[in-house]
């Protein structure tokens, strides 16, 4: 194993805080949605950006845009309908994501165009990143514990006859964010779908049953993620030594 072929994904759960991120200075990297909030503290941008939902990237398309001109992101992978804000770009790699996740058997295929969206961003992004070539993926700030009850000043709800839930919108009037790194992350004005916290893990689930079938290999830095039932766990420490 190389170093070549090993990315870090930076996911935005709290445990994200109990890891000195300023030692993936100069790795591969990919994070998402509204991480760039810390870009600054972490001391580096990553070498890959990624958002897939409708509501989270309609809330930040401009600050997207920003980044697309003048960050050193290398790559923005987003999704195909959002070429109308952001145009043709060859920084920009747009993806067809379509289809159900757990009955498309050719998420694993050799380009861009047969993927579908895996129930978030960061199980997402695992099928994108093998076609890039990558064969060990480190796992960090994806805790899957996802608590709504502790969730304050959330003004509105769009949809709420819908009881999938899947189309619930929350807009923020605080920043009181409990599942993220940062309490601003979804912090006041902010607007984003209501997780699916079950379908979330078995979105990893069906990522961690996927990977006994290529050869590619997953380990969880993420203190107290509930994906430790999935993916073995190592020590961060050791393995930014060793990736």
């Amino acid at each position: 194993m190389t170093k070549s072929n090993s990315i870090y994904i930076i996911g935005n759960g709290p445990s994200l805080n109990r890891i000195d991120l300023s030692k993936l200075k100069g790795k591969d990297t990919i994070s998402f949605n509204r991480a760039y909030i810390a870009y600054s503290d972490w001391g580096f941008y990553p070498k890959y950006y990624m958002t897939v939902d409708a509501i989270v990237l309609e809330n930040i398309k401009e600050k997207v845009k920003e980044l697309i001109e003048t960050s050193p992101i290398e790559k923005f992978f987003l999704p195909e309908w959002s070429r109308e804000y952001f145009g043709n770009n060859n920084k920009i790699c747009y993806l067809n994501l379509r289809g159900s996740w757990f009955l498309n058997r050719r998420i694993w295929g050799n380009n861009f165009d047969r993927l579908s969206i895996i129930a978030n961003v960061g199980a997402t992004c695992v099928p994108v990143l093998k076609i890039l070539g990558y064969k060990n993926f480190i796992i960090l700030g994806t805790d899957c514990n996802y608590v709504e009850s502790n969730i304050k000043n959330v003004d509105i709800e769009y949809n709420p006859e819908d009881k999938s839930g899947r189309r619930i919108v929350y807009k923020s009037s605080g920043d009181h964010d409990p599942n993220h790194f940062r309490a601003d992350y979804f912090g006041k004005g902010t607007e984003y779908s209501k997780p699916q916290q079950g379908n979330h893990y078995k979105g990893w689930e069906f990522i961690a049953k996927r990977m006994k079938k290529k050869k590619v290999d997953i380990i969880l830095c993420s203190p107290g993620s509930r994906l430790s039932s999935l993916f073995s766990e190592g020590d961060f420490e050791e393995i930014v030594r060793k990736y």
